[in-house]
């Protein structure tokens, strides 16, 4: 990680921030925002390489910069860090492109060590967040999992028994280098696995992939 991106409106959660930032990657530049404004200028000035979006701003809503931040940098690791906890916003912020989903009330210690966890390949999530996709999405007999009128995803094709092993494992948080050792196959053909898997269900993220793995029944809810 090199630069990275904060936007937070409040001054003291904003220096926490840096500040858990700074611990977990000493040798990232850091831009800190406090309003959508200045990170959409920021955001069109450059790439970075991490963000940490608050969600509610007094001037907007963090989760409406994730198009634009993905348009400038491609391959940004986004991460919502945030107070809500709620159903629809975790469900804006994955269907946007988030890739994480923070929550500010957990400890320093676990929230750098789910930052750290980025460079293993492993998504970071709150650890109430982790069980509330894996639970509350299942609804057992519907084929499409929907929150209001927003559809999460609906797989567009049947995925090959070999698809399916690679999701469970994708869901489970297991990084491509360990599947490739499972399963023994290449780090190139797995990619193209997870590659192939993302497009028929329609989902960008491990995040996603955790949901939709629970949904078809992949993954236990129980073993969580």
């Amino acid at each position: 990680m090199q630069t990275a991106l904060i936007l937070e409106d409040h001054s003291e959660t904003g220096q926490w921030l840096y500040q858990l930032l700074a611990t977990a990657f000493p040798n990232i530049t850091i831009t800190l925002c406090s309003t959508c404004q200045a990170a959409k200028e920021h955001i069109h000035q450059g790439q970075f390489n991490l963000a940490l979006m608050d969600i509610s701003l007094p001037d907007g809503n963090g989760i409406d910069l994730i198009p634009s931040l993905r348009q400038t940098s491609p391959h940004a690791y986004i991460i919502m860090s945030t107070i809500f906890d709620d159903d629809d916003h975790l469900l804006l912020a994955l269907k946007a492109g988030a890739q994480g989903y923070l929550l500010k009330d957990m400890p320093e210690q676990i929230f750098v060590q789910k930052l750290r966890g980025i460079l293993m390949g492993d998504p970071p999530l709150s650890p109430s967040i982790a069980r509330k996709i894996l639970h509350c999405f299942q609804i057992d007999g519907m084929k499409t999992t929907r929150s209001g009128n927003k559809e999460l995803c609906t797989p567009t094709e049947a995925l090959t028994a070999r698809e399916q092993e690679v999701l469970t494992l994708v869901a489970k948080g297991y990084s491509r280098k360990e599947i490739a050792g499972l399963l023994n196959l290449s780090s190139n053909t797995i990619a193209r696995y997870v590659r192939d898997v993302y497009q028929k269900l329609n989902i960008s993220s491990r995040a996603e992939a955790a949901v939709t793995a629970c949904r078809l029944g992949l993954v236990s809810t129980e073993n969580h």
